[in-house]
């Protein structure tokens, strides 16, 4: 079983329920939607083909929303023609209504002439071009280009090193959030973070909106700003994981950098139990060829090897002509980059970590511990919320994890996290899905006594594994979770013979 996740964004290239089912076939555990692009009405077209394919496959599928953030850009040229920029001649960005020419273009961000100051950086078409400011008069800003090349119309304006004062969360991403939450999906991604408070506010928000009667969508903060880098410990707090955004984050600060930041960012992420996505850029020939170059199979396992939960797809899926190639060839990639057992990588051992005071640490030590002492490298953990199995993942002990819930939004949500291989209780009977009248799995586990009940759940759960054919009868496993009573369950790790009446203490 793969322990790396695949997220692939959709996109023209792959928005139709035919290509998203050979790509889930190929390897995708989850897919991105992309608010900078498309229209509610094919963003809605696209999430209903996914789950479509999850329930004729029988397979968990995550749902990711990628909020645009601020969008800072130049404005329209004469013409609509692009224009050339030389090394060494000045060039004007104003905040000005004008239509831009080979001198000076206006941009749509009104406070530009507000923020900079001479020996200011401008970065135009995602770091394409260069300008330095020279000086600052009223509304507009001059500058001398340092490198140049040709200007198109609308391009991205990245001001590395610049405070902007400009709220993560803008108006359209206020919207696309009340309509992601109304969607269900499964993982709410913020543009543009650059402090812990900007993922407080948009938790809040997440939490006003959440419908699920169990957990809600988890906020992934992507880090892509050298004020993220900065604040990155903040950051990782309060958000509930990460992205490793590269290319934002190589104009905003440097490409040399990005390697370093991938790391740094990927390891305090894991450290503080929390999942990590890397992105963009990972196979960017295949938008165009069926097959990568050397230098990015390395780039995917390395990432791999550092530690990511998943790794992203980017044009690659959403708007190139290979999409299904380039998933299978990212799933070839990660199981070849899995085959190097820990030990030969020299990643630091999460045992020999701080303590947290947290029981679900303890409880995932102690299953990893137990596994190695009865040879077994399955866990099985019951989880209604998904808390269970993330903080499981997050040990990187490198156990093969079976997360058994009754979950719905569960059992998708935690497709797209290392390890980790969700089960829905009740998919693998010959009844209905497993039901206890108004209550749920981990209502009746939370009894106070020995029920049958009780003992039925636990069949329930074995059958489960057996009829997938992820254990065998006979087989010794761990079975751990977070808060259960009755069975000499409640907060600890057992070890479990398949096919036994009860679970040994």
């Amino acid at each position: 079983m793969r322990r790396a996740k695949i997220l692939a964004t959709l996109g023209p290239s792959s928005n139709t329920e035919a290509v998203i089912e050979a790509m889930v076939s190929a390897g995708v555990n989850a897919v991105r939607i992309n608010m900078s692009h498309g229209t509610y009405e094919t963003h809605n077209a696209a999430i209903n083909a996914t789950r479509s394919v999850a329930q004729k496959l029988g397979v968990p599928i995550s749902i990711l929303v990628d909020l645009s953030g601020p969008k800072i850009r130049t404005k329209s040229l004469e013409n609509g023609t692009p224009v050339v920029l030389t090394v060494g001649e000045k060039f004007t960005i104003t905040t000005r209504d004008i239509v831009g020419n080979s001198r000076e273009v206006s941009t749509n961000f009104s406070e530009l002439h507000t923020c900079l100051e001479p020996d200011a950086t401008i970065l135009l078409d995602d770091g394409a071009l260069e300008l330095r400011v020279e000086e600052v008069d009223g509304q507009d800003v001059h500058t001398r280009v340092v490198v140049g090349g040709t200007l198109s119309e609308r391009k991205g304006i990245n001001l590395p090193n610049t405070a902007l004062p400009i709220p993560s969360l803008t108006e359209k991403d206020r919207a696309d959030l009340v309509w992601g939450m109304g969607q269900n999906v499964d993982y709410i991604a913020l543009s543009f973070v650059r402090t812990a408070q900007d993922c407080r506010e948009v938790k809040d928000e997440i939490k006003r909106l959440n419908q699920r009667k169990m957990g809600c969508a988890l906020l992934v903060a992507k880090i892509e700003k050298a004020e993220a880098i900065a604040n990155l410990d903040g950051i990782i707090a309060e958000t509930d994981g990460v992205m490793v955004a590269r290319g934002d984050l190589g104009v905003e600060t440097s490409v040399e950098l990005v390697p370093v930041y991938q790391k740094r960012i990927i390891s305090q992420a894991v450290t503080h139990d929390k999942f990590v996505i890397t992105a963009t850029q990972m196979l960017q020939s295949m938008i165009d060829s069926p097959n990568p170059t050397r230098a990015e199979a390395s780039d995917v396992a390395n990432a791999v090897w550092d530690g990511t939960d998943a790794v992203m797809l980017s044009a690659e899926t959403a708007s190139g002509s290979y999409p299904v190639e380039a998933v299978r060839t990212m799933a070839r990639i990660i199981d070849s980059a899995e085959t190097l057992k820990p030990s030969e990588l020299k990643r630091p051992v999460k045992f020999s970590l701080a303590p947290t005071g947290r029981t679900s640490q303890a409880l995932c030590k102690a299953a990893a511990y137990a596994a190695r002492e009865v040879m077994t490298e399955k866990v099985a953990v019951f989880t209604e919320s998904g808390l269970m199995g993330r903080r499981l993942s997050s040990i990187r002990s490198g156990l093969q994890t079976f997360a058994l819930t009754s979950s719905r939004d569960v059992y998708n949500q935690l497709a797209l996290i290392w390890g980790v291989n969700p089960f829905y209780q009740g998919d693998f009977t010959d009844s209905q899905p497993f039901q206890l009248g108004e209550g749920t799995m981990m209502d009746l586990l939370n009894a106070e006594s020995h029920t049958g009940e009780t003992a039925d759940l636990l069949k329930i759960g074995e059958e489960t594994l057996l009829r997938t054919g992820v254990v065998a009868e006979g087989e010794t496993i761990i079975m751990m979770a977070g808060r259960l009573s009755g069975l000499g369950l409640s907060s600890s790790v057992v070890v479990w013979t398949i096919g036994e009446e009860l679970p040994r203490k």
